[in-house]
Formats: structure tokens, sequence, C-alpha cells
């Protein structure tokens, strides 16, 4: 089976550091920076039918893989991987009796069992489990539940008021780039909480006309949980890099007092917590971004403007 590999850039986004998907069936590529999917073999999007990815025939030719190019192409990535067949896929047991035992619990259970857990690494695996049975339709029920007052965090996190953390300083320095990540961790820890907090404290609310809530509306939270998630991964990965990790410095819960002003109602939750302190995220992450740049640290940087790029077509 030949398929076509994609042009690396889509509107200048790292679109050869998205996730590959559905490889057996319907090969296709996931943008990092906008989640739009784009189909490996014809470079077609249903999200952007207005920009189609370049695409290019690969073959095997003996012992060899060949990747024609138009005349003048510069490579900058290959990716190769395996396309897995249908026999194989079909011989998968395990994923597929984890779809029809799960089923049994709500993403409201879910979101509760995540919220509950302390452990920063174990809170990404489970958002990235529960994303992924919620995108395979595993999930067959919203649910009610009564989230916790609070998130669990691990005992060994130092937690000190707003205001009160190390200072981030500039970025000039690796401590102070360090600093900064680790702040970002933190932000991003949160930030998981509330996509799950909203799904759990919101779920069975109707508006003004008696409506119920649209999964599309569960869907786009369980979307940002995982994002989120995908991030933290991303500043822990650099945390341990420059010689550090998550938790070595001290948190705060400041993004969470604004969760307790606005547990009463959905309008204000969303417009506190999921406009405001996006937009302000926003503002300050090009300063952030051209400090780390300045000091010469490419690979936060590229990681950095992923962060970026995916917080600004959330809120747009």
């Amino acid at each position: 089976m030949s398929i076509s590999p994609l042009k690396p850039l889509f509107l200048l986004g790292p679109l050869h550091l998205g996730d590959l998907e559905d490889l057996a069936t319907n090969p296709s590529i996931i943008c990092p920076w906008h989640a739009y999917r784009f189909s490996l073999t014809t470079g077609v999007s249903p999200q952007c039918e207005l920009h189609k990815a370049g695409t290019f025939p690969v073959v095997v030719e003996g012992d060899e893989i060949v990747l024609y190019l138009d005349q003048g192409s510069k490579i900058r990535s290959i990716k190769l991987f395996e396309v897995p067949s249908k026999e194989k896929e079909q011989r998968r047991p395990q994923a597929l009796a984890l779809k029809s035992v799960q089923t049994s619990k709500t993403l409201v259970d879910w979101a509760i069992t995540i919220l509950e857990t302390p452990d920063p690494t174990e809170k990404v695996r489970l958002t990235h489990k529960v994303a992924d049975l919620w995108k395979a339709n595993a999930i067959s029920e919203i649910g009610t539940g009564t989230p916790p007052e609070r998130p669990a965090r691990e005992e060994y996190l130092t937690e000190v008021l707003p205001g009160k953390t190390r200072r981030l300083g500039k970025g000039g320095s690796l401590e102070s780039r360090i600093a900064i990540l680790h702040a970002l961790a933190n932000v991003e820890q949160w930030a998981i909480d509330l996509a799950w907090d909203i799904i759990a404290r919101f779920a069975g609310y109707r508006t003004p006309t008696g409506v119920d809530l649209l999964r599309d509306f569960y869907t786009d939270f369980v979307k940002v949980a995982s994002d989120e998630a995908k991030h933290f991964t991303y500043l822990n990965e650099r945390l341990n890099a420059l010689g550090s990790h998550f938790g070595a410095l001290s948190v705060h819960g400041g993004l969470w007092d604004s969760a307790v002003d606005t547990q009463h109602d959905l309008g204000c939750r969303l417009a506190i917590v999921h406009m405001v302190h996006e937009a302000r995220g926003l503002d300050v992450n090009p300063q952030t971004i051209a400090r780390f740049a300045k000091a010469g640290d490419e690979e936060s940087v590229a990681k950095l403007e992923i962060i970026h790029s995916v917080r600004s077509c959330d809120i747009i």
C-alpha cells in the first residue's frame, strides 16, 4: 500500500508534529495547532476545505522506499511508520475489551475521578484515556455528580499564596527559564482540572429557555482537557531536559480561586475562567517566547509556540 506524507507546514504551523490516526482505515494527521484532520493520501481536511495540504507519492521499489518530490522541493523532515493491516487491527482484544468495559462509567464519573487524582502524570494519562473513549463513543452518558471542592494535589507540592511564588525573572538565565516553565506547567495542571470541573459541575445545566447543553459542549471541553494535558507534558519534558522537574519549585492555586467564585453560574465561569484568563495568557505568551528565543532555548520556544497557537485557536 502506498500513502503520501504531507508537507511539514500548514499555514506555517508544524503539521509534521501532529498525531497520526486511523492508519488502517483512513490515514490522517492532526494539526497540533488547529486540530484539523488532514488525509495522508489526499491532503484534504473536512474542517479546512480552503487549504489542502501538499502530498507526494510514495512507492516501495524492492528494498527501497521512494518519495517522489516536485522539482525544487526541499525536505524538512520525514516520518516513517507502518500502516497496520486490517487483520492486525482485528487482533486487538484488549483495546476492544477496554471500550466495552468503560461504557458503564459516565463522563461525569470520569471527570470526578480525574479531579480526585493527585499525581500530575496520572492525571494526564487518565485525561488522554477518557478523551479517546469519548471520541470513540465508548462513553454513552453524560451523567451527574458532585465534583470535589478542590482538585487533589500531591503532598510533595509546596503550595503558597499567589504572589508568594519565586520571582520568575526575564528568562535570561537557566534558573529563570526553569522558573517560568515550572509556573506554566502549574497553570496547565489547573487548566486540566478546570476543563473537567466545568463538565462535572454543570452537567444537567439548562439554559434560561430550558434547553440542555449540547453534546458538543462536552466534546469541546474534553478536547480542552486533552490539549492542556499535552501542554503539561511538553513543559514537564522541557523541565526534565533542563535538569529540573514539576514540583521542584513552589506553586499556587490562584486559577482555582476563580473557579470557586464562578461555581454558581455557567455564564460567569465561561466569561472569567475560559475567556478572561485565557486572553491574559495570550497577551503575555509572545513576550515569554521572545525571551526564550533571545536566550537561545529553541527547544522550549518550539513547545511554547505550539501551546500559544492552540490557545489562540481555542479562544477565537
